[in-house]
């Protein structure tokens, strides 16, 4: 035997042994990630939040399945590994700062393997016996559908009928605290609003706004006419976690005050789509007198005009912090032509920092970025918020826009809105010199 023929020889022994031994012990391996093992606790951590029946997902319905068996995620275990691959999902569109909001989703890549491996091998139960125990659902029969636990004071608005023909309606409705829902003055440490419409691949409550006004004040038509006005609550998509304050830290709520509900829906028109709406906001009280009152504005502006056929149109706004200021959150929006959103503070010395950047904005997550501990911003800081905005007629088909238009402010999907919202507490001189 020539020695080229005993290399073949033995060049054709390890390639069986790697066949008949390796490869299946791989594939072993592979059979070994099992569901009740590896990817149920997976999906509990990042996913079932918002992948809940009908009823129980927080806010209202937001994922078109639930995935808290096995019975139900197999089915669908194809498309989570598309969607965990592409990094579609969890959704979260933020890259920077990172591990400061409490919210912040994403999977490791370690999670990412482990589903794809799970899928590849067919998807297997495993060991029930191993499966971690099932999560409390967010929302519950008690509570009302609430995820806190039941509210000290629920304020429902009108019931309102989103007709057949209705595509994209804006409703404004005020709800006024009478006696006998609020007695007296409070403050509040969480709020959570329910859009009060819970139906499986039919949910069109787009999202949903809250605000207050204090007894005696005025609505501002033109601000509410926008859907800019009065929104101290903050606004949600279906799937939003409540809003809970820090220790220390409460918001002013009146008696007399009016709460207002900002609706926005957006549906296919149709024969028989229409259905009764009745939204509602839980409150939760402090227990104890509170250090800081929360506000919510918005850095923003209402004159711009984005021409047709434009890509990459910057529109920007900014503000001077007049006091000592603690920021708990942020919240972009925009509508359908938005690509991007930034937040930048310069402080007083001139040095700059990224309070939140989000290369990839999407109108169809209504994303609160929610700072772990409030962050405070000197006097005289200033704070930028720039977003990007596409017009070209490659987004306008696939976002379903006219392209050709010059398009401003307006309350309309089809319109635009650059705001950047923000959740702060002004820190008062009294405070400041307790601190020192």
């Amino acid at each position: 035997m020539t020695a080229l023929v005993r290399l073949s020889v033995f060049v054709a022994a390890v390639a069986a042994f790697a066949w008949g031994g390796l490869l299946p012990a791989a594939a072993e391996a592979a059979e070994r990630v099992t569901y009740y093992e590896h990817v149920a606790p997976i999906l509990q951590e990042h996913c079932v939040s918002c992948h809940q029946p009908a009823g129980q997902n927080i806010g209202s319905l937001v994922a078109p399945m639930s995935l808290q068996t096995y019975e139900e995620a197999r089915p669908w275990a194809r498309s989570i590994a598309r969607k965990v691959k592409a990094k579609e999902m969890p959704p979260w569109f933020a890259d920077a700062p990172k591990g400061v909001f409490t919210n912040e989703r994403g999977l490791s890549n370690k999670e990412i393997s482990a589903i794809l491996t799970w899928v590849d091998s067919g998807a297997p139960a495993g060991d029930k016996a191993v499966a971690p125990p099932r999560p409390v659902v967010s929302a519950n029969a008690e509570s009302g559908g609430y995820s806190l636990g039941k509210p000290d004071l629920i304020v429902k608005m009108p019931r309102y009928f989103v007709n057949d023909d209705a595509q994209d309606v804006q409703g404004t409705f005020h709800v006024k605290l009478t006696d006998d829902l609020l007695p007296r003055d409070v403050t509040v440490r969480a709020w959570e609003f329910r859009a009060g419409t819970y139906l499986a691949r039919q949910d069109t409550v787009h999202h949903m706004c809250g605000g207050v006004l204090d007894p005696g004040d005025v609505p501002s038509d033109e601000l509410e006419g926008k859907g800019a006005g009065n929104l101290a609550l903050g606004c949600i998509a279906g799937g939003a976690e409540p809003q809970q304050l820090p220790d220390g830290f409460g918001r002013d709520l009146k008696k007399g005050s009016t709460i207002i509900f900002n609706m926005h829906y957006y549906k296919q028109a149709g024969a028989g789509t229409g259905y009764w709406n009745e939204a509602e906001i839980g409150f939760y009280l402090v227990k104890e007198p509170v250090r800081y009152k929360v506000r919510t504005k918005a850095i923003g502006t209402f004159g711009f005009d984005i021409p047709p056929q434009k890509i990459n149109h910057r529109v920007g706004a900014a503000e001077t912090l007049e006091k000592d200021t603690y920021v708990l959150a942020y919240w972009p929006h925009a509508h359908l032509r938005a690509t991007a959103a930034r937040y930048v503070a310069t402080y007083p010395d001139g040095r700059k920092e990224v309070l939140l950047n989000v290369p990839r904005y999407d109108q169809s997550w209504q994303v609160t970025y929610k700072l772990r501990e409030p962050k405070l911003l000197p006097k005289g800081t200033r704070i930028d918020v720039d977003m990007m905005f596409d017009n070209s007629a490659d987004r306008g088909a696939k976002r379903q826009f006219n392209p050709n238009l010059p398009i401003q402010f307006g309350a309309r999907t089809q319109d635009e809105m650059m705001l950047g919202f923000l959740s702060y507490a002004e820190v008062e001189q009294k405070a400041t010199t307790q601190q020192q």
